[in-house]
């Protein structure tokens, strides 16, 4: 993993904090997340971390988009889902899980917050609030994962596919922006987050375009409908915590 440093800055008026874990947490944990955490950056297609990797510390993502993938057959990655801002990495480092179980590479050139194992483990015996976060979102990925299984198995293309437009769409938080947004990946990683392939993509977003499903040239999507979508994917559908 490349990194640099960046200029140190304060949980308390971080823009970031409102969409991450620590938008709950008191002002004794967000003076020592603050103290401990050191902010760094990489280039897009760097690797944050890489499957099999030992975990060393936490990263709370605070500008850009990470895939965190598996190692997948006829070496395509399987994309688990696609990480923005506020989104928290690596954090499994008090369970026995001591070793990175998927990588996360840069779709973009992202900007991150780092606290080591160590530190990190200070905090939280002090700060009693982002223990109960940690855990919830781990319930949370835990159930993702659960219904991720569930619908590469059973689910149609066009499932999968109205699937992976519903991540994109909250990864790049399109319904509370409700604006355009031009996305980080390729048709490839459109297929690699569906479980399908690129040419099936391809022509599943030609027929969500004629059924007005979705708008979009290239990267760019200028509409999504989300409700349609959903009833598309069916009740297998939840949000991922990002």
């Amino acid at each position: 993993m490349t990194s640099v440093s960046l200029q140190k800055s304060e949980c308390f008026t971080c823009k970031v904090r409102s969409c991450s874990i620590l938008d709950t947490c008191g002002n004794e944990t967000l003076a020592a997340v603050s103290n401990y955490k050191l902010s760094k950056s990489i280039r897009k297609g760097e690797k944050l971390f890489s499957e099999g990797d030992p975990i060393r510390g936490v990263c709370f993502i605070k500008k850009g988009y990470v895939k965190i993938e598996l190692n997948g057959k006829q070496g395509r990655p399987l994309i688990l889902k696609i990480a923005g801002r506020g989104a928290i990495l690596g954090y499994r480092i008090n369970s026995k899980h001591t070793y990175y179980s998927f990588s996360a590479t840069a779709a973009s050139d992202v900007q991150y917050c780092y606290i080591p194992n160590e530190s990190f483990n200070v905090i939280l015996q002090k700060c009693p609030d982002l223990k109960l976060q940690i855990i919830n979102q781990l319930l949370d990925d835990l159930e993702i994962a659960e219904k991720k299984a569930i619908y590469l198995a059973h689910k149609t293309v066009r499932e999968k596919i109205a699937e992976a437009l519903l991540l994109l769409a909250e990864a790049y938080q399109y319904e509370i922006k409700r604006q355009s947004f031009k996305i980080n990946l390729c048709r490839q990683d459109i297929a690699d987050l569906a479980g399908t392939t690129k040419e099936q993509v391809s022509k599943t977003l030609k027929e969500f375009e004629k059924e007005k499903l979705i708008k979009c040239s290239a990267k760019k999507f200028s509409y999504i409908n989300i409700q349609l979508l959903k009833e598309v994917v069916g009740n297998t559908y939840a949000p991922h915590s990002i």
